[in-house]
């Protein structure tokens, strides 16, 4: 009983700890002595010695005792949390020996909850414990069927592991978006903030919260930079990118998302005013273009540098992105008959997908 009463912290010096545990035995037997007295009142109420009123104004004479007591004679007081002292004298003026005893009850809990429970700052540390593994290497381990989910369907997705893996299955699947992230992971992370266990959707809010934090921190350092210099096209094109991929991470509210989309559109405009020649700004306006619907718009401006004899993979995807939205597939068909090719060899495995999906084209 006594341990509860003492707060959280570090260890003390030995004259400091003799006054806490003092001061724990002082309020102990307070304790005691006005349950007592409580129920001393309450036992000669219930005979008929005391009436009603006199036991009642000797419950008032024992609260005043208690008042002076608290202020005058508790020395030490940093020996009991301050919550309990304050739990032990409303309850005792409200519900008489109940309280008194409730008190004692919640300090009874308290300690054992305290047996077995961490402090915050080591339950948070502890969703994110820190990595040990090369990120290739964890992703793959981690997907392997045959070492998470025996017996089971093998899972397609992060998403299918949110929805239907287990609890242990679905907090490492957490942590590893949160160490490798990329925009695909932004729907299981927002399905996780839904999850039944609290401990999910706790570990999410907290992954998404430091995501939107980390690119927000590049996103002010960049128009800092870019404000200070704004002529300088390589700042820019650092900041459209910025308010590009923060917008892109699928975690924005709408009106962020496309607020961040329309500033990332300016300033690319703003790029190409000034070198019309720049591929990496006309090749990312393009795809925002495409993004937020203006396809015609995107579908000129990436058309101009496929004549001018681009062929750079990503540029001529996002051209056919163009052409397939506006169901143009006569020209399409044409676009990957020419340069189709261009797909083949590459090393990048973005690069290779887009081959096997523009095969069928050919």
């Amino acid at each position: 009983m006594m341990t509860d009463l003492a707060t959280a912290g570090t260890r003390l010096p030995a004259a400091a700890g003799d006054k806490r545990l003092d001061c724990r035995l002082h309020f102990a037997a307070v304790l005691l002595l006005t349950l007592a007295m409580e129920l001393l009142l309450l036992y000669t109420m219930v005979k008929g010695a005391l009436s009603v009123g006199t036991a009642l104004l000797l419950h008032v004479f024992l609260l005043g005792a208690l008042f002076f007591w608290w202020h005058k004679l508790f020395h030490h007081p940093q020996g009991v949390m301050r919550r309990t002292l304050y739990l032990f004298l409303f309850s005792t003026a409200v519900l008489g020996p109940l309280g008194v005893v409730g008190t004692l009850l919640v300090i009874v809990l308290h300690a054992g909850y305290r047996r077995f429970t961490l402090c915050f700052e080591e339950w948070y540390a502890g969703l994110f414990p820190e990595p040990q593994q090369r990120s290739a290497k964890e992703l793959a381990e981690f997907l392997d069927t045959r070492k998470h989910l025996e017996g089971a369907a093998a899972p397609d997705s992060f998403h299918d592991i949110i929805a239907n893996g287990s609890l242990q299955q679905k907090r490492d699947a957490i942590i590893l978006m949160s160490k490798h992230f990329c925009p695909d992971f932004s729907r299981p992370l927002r399905r996780a903030l839904v999850d039944e266990d609290s401990s999910i959707r706790v570990m999410a809010a907290s992954t998404i919260a430091r995501i939107e934090n980390g690119f927000l921190k590049k996103v002010i350092q960049a128009d800092r930079a870019a404000a200070s210099a704004p002529d300088d096209v390589e700042l820019l094109l650092r900041q459209a990118k910025l308010h590009d991929d923060y917008a892109f991470t699928g975690l924005l509210e709408p009106d962020r998302e496309v607020l961040n989309r329309q500033k990332a559109r300016q300033i690319y405009r703003r790029i190409l005013e000034r070198q019309p020649g720049n591929r990496p700004a006309a090749l990312r306006l393009g795809r925002l273009l495409i993004r937020m619907g203006a396809v015609q718009e995107a579908e000129a401006l990436l058309k101009e540098r496929v004549q001018s004899g681009a062929k750079e993979p990503e540029l001529l995807f996002w051209y056919a992105e163009s052409l397939y939205r506006q169901n143009r597939y006569r020209e399409l068909r044409e676009l990957m008959q020419d340069c189709g090719p261009v797909f083949d060899g590459e090393p990048e495995r973005a690069h290779q997908r887009m081959a096997d999906v523009l095969q069928a084209w050919l």
